[in-house]
């Protein structure tokens, strides 16, 4: 395996995106692996930031701001305007050595990505995105999105079969 080793979640907002991906870090780490996350804020603006000291610091005019306690970090941060936002998020996360980076969102960039199909409104994703490895699906969509899904597996949303998958796939 490269390491890290980088997927993406990708999909519409509220097709069950952070939900796959707690899962999947769960079960990865049980198979003895280390997962980080990235996660986009799609929701438009910053993301609320916690009440916190790094908060404090960072709104005080920080370019960034850290804390640990207990070996725990937090970190907030501003990078500059015109950088690849998504490949310095990738080598922050790097420095922790992480087997692998589950990236939730980001849809339009090229790494290999499992899309979430919710709705029917959500197949045009299989048309529209590239370098798509599997399709996760709620199941209402199975039936719809089997006549879309052409030379990658489908999973249900439950991710019954899809770990397993993911395992292999990143060895």
């Amino acid at each position: 395996m490269v390491k890290p080793y980088i997927f993406q979640i990708v999909g519409y907002q509220n097709s069950g995106k952070t939900t796959i991906i707690s899962k999947l870090t769960h079960q990865l780490n049980q198979a003895g692996l280390t997962v980080s996350v990235i996660k986009h804020h799609g929701h438009g603006g910053a993301p609320d930031l916690p009440d916190k000291d790094s908060t404090r610091l960072f709104t005080s005019g920080a370019q960034a701001a850290l804390v640990e306690g207990a070996g725990t970090i937090q970190l907030t941060a501003s990078l500059p305007a015109g950088c690849d936002l998504l490949s310095k998020n990738i080598d922050i996360l790097a420095t922790f050595n992480p087997d692998i980076i589950l990236i939730e969102g980001y849809k339009r960039k090229t790494f290999p990505k499992a899309v979430v199909i919710r709705h029917e409104s959500d197949l045009v994703l299989l048309e529209e995105l590239e370098n798509i490895q599997a399709v996760i699906c709620w199941p209402e969509m199975k039936g719809p999105s089997k006549s879309k899904i052409s030379g990658v597996p489908a999973f249900d949303v439950n991710l019954d079969g899809f770990s397993d998958w993911f395992f292999r796939k990143s060895r």
